[in-house]
């Protein structure tokens, strides 16, 4: 543990406090206010089964489980506030929050799943070779049929692109494996008509990116595949990260994009930088 699991109510406050403003804040700003959260003794990271950008509702289940030690809890509880903070939660799932690979926290901003739109994403590709993580926002239809990814090629150069890096091949999970890319997700379900991310309508439930670096410490990169909405996602799920390993952003490999094959294949060369 790197940090404490023990703090006065006082601090707990505090901490609460700061994470209802990382709630609101943008990537940037939520970096600061995390360093303010550690330098009072907590760190976000020795909770993973929690979501990596834990949340204040998160918090505030963390402290009502137990797991978080409220040195002087008795003394405050005749105030009304805090009473109503510490007080146990009546449903039993809200302090079983697990994370695996579709079985991740919901954000804060969820909408219940809309049973007719609602699309649950793909298992990781990766294996222990895999050196770079490519990550997008949630598979197009065509590919949650066919159970792989970026199978809607003509609305997606993806393929090209990495025979465009790495010569010509299948387009296939034995090809990216040959040449250690790993391919995720920043989510595991969301609400979406149709294939496109400006669809995504909630119900987002990220996935365990950090569980999948920890189990495969060869990932030395991640590489976000897109500068707008992939980027945003990651963002507000996996900001913490930008301090734990090398993060690159190209352009989408999305056809909507409409730069140039040639510009956008140049820019997708840093990934191997």
């Amino acid at each position: 543990m790197k940090g404490r699991d023990t703090f006065t109510m006082d601090v707990i406050k505090e901490l609460y406090q700061l994470f209802l403003q990382k709630d609101n804040a943008d990537y940037n700003e939520q970096k600061s206010i995390r360093r303010k959260i550690r330098e009072k003794g907590f760190y976000i990271s020795d909770f993973p089964d929690f979501a990596k950008n834990m949340n204040s509702t998160e918090f505030r289940l963390l402290c009502n489980s137990g797991r978080i030690t409220i040195t002087d809890k008795d003394k405050y509880m005749k105030s009304d506030d805090v009473a109503e903070f510490l007080c146990n939660n009546d449903d039993n799932q809200s302090n079983k929050i697990r994370l695996g690979n579709n079985e991740n926290l919901c954000s804060k901003n969820a909408k219940p799943q809309d049973n007719e739109n609602f699309k649950e994403g793909l298992d990781p590709w990766v294996d222990e070779h895999s050196e770079i993580l490519i990550l997008g926002s949630l598979p197009s239809d065509v590919s949650l049929r066919e159970r792989a990814y970026y199978q809607n090629k003509s609305k997606n150069s993806f393929w090209k692109l990495m025979h465009g890096l790495f010569g010509e091949g299948p387009d296939s999970k034995e090809f990216l494996m040959k040449h250690h890319i790993a391919l995720w997700d920043c989510l595991a379900a969301a609400n979406r008509e149709g294939s496109l991310d400006s669809n995504i309508l909630g119900g987002e439930r990220p996935n365990n990116i950090q569980q999948l670096l920890e189990s495969h410490p060869s990932i030395r990169r991640i590489v976000i595949n897109g500068k707008s909405t992939e980027r945003d996602y990651f963002g507000r799920y996996f900001s913490d990260l930008y301090d734990d390993i090398e993060i690159v952003t190209v352009g989408s490999s999305s056809n909507n994009n409409s730069i140039k094959f040639e510009t956008k294949l140049e820019d997708w060369k840093k990934i191997l930088k």
